[in-house]
C-alpha cells in the first residue's frame, strides 16, 4: 500500500498520541494527514464544503463529547453513501471484550490497543483501505 495516495484523518482529545500517530504515518509517506482534538471537529472536516474526506479515520475510543463509538455511527447514518464506506480503526487503551463489541456494532472497520506497534499500526490501515477498495472498483487503481 502506497500510504502516499492516502488522505489520513487522526480525531485524538490526547495532544501527544495526535502526535504520535502523525508523525509515524508521515515517515511513512502520508502527506495528507490531518489531526483534530475531537468528534465534532472530524465532523466539521467531513462537512466541509472543500470535499477532503479521509481515505481513512483512526478515532480514539474515548473522547470528551462525543466519543469514538458515537462519532463512528454518526458517520454511519449521516455521512456514508451508499457503495462509499468511510474505513475507521478505533484506538484506545481498553482492551475489554464488551468495547470491541460495541465499536464493532457501531460500525468499526477494526480496533486497536494501545500500545500498539507502528507495523500493527499501518497493517490495520492497510487492510481496512483494502477492504474498502475492494467493494469500490473503481478505486482499484487509486
Amino acid at each position: 500500500m502506497a500510504f502516499s495516495e492516502l488522505k489520513i484523518l487522526v480525531v485524538d482529545d490526547n495532544d501527544n498520541m495526535r502526535r504520535l500517530m502523525t508523525t509515524i504515518l508521515r515517515g511513512v509517506g502520508a502527506d495528507e494527514v490531518r489531526d483534530v482534538s475531537s468528534a465534532n471537529e472530524a465532523l466539521e472536516i467531513l462537512r466541509s464544503p472543500e470535499g477532503w474526506r479521509p481515505d481513512v479515520m483512526l478515532v480514539d475510543y474515548v473522547m470528551d463529547g462525543l466519543d469514538g463509538v458515537q462519532l463512528t455511527r454518526r458517520i454511519r447514518e449521516e455521512y456514508d453513501r451508499p457503495g462509499d464506506r468511510l474505513p475507521i480503526i478505533i484506538i484506545t487503551g481498553y482492551s475489554e471484550l464488551w468495547r470491541l463489541n460495541e465499536a464493532k456494532a457501531a460500525g468499526a472497520d477494526d480496533f486497536i490497543v494501545k500500545p500498539f506497534t507502528t507495523p500493527s499500526l499501518l497493517d490495520r490501515i492497510s487492510r481496512v483501505v483494502a477492504e474498502a477498495r475492494r467493494d469500490r472498483p473503481e478505486m482499484l487503481s487509486a
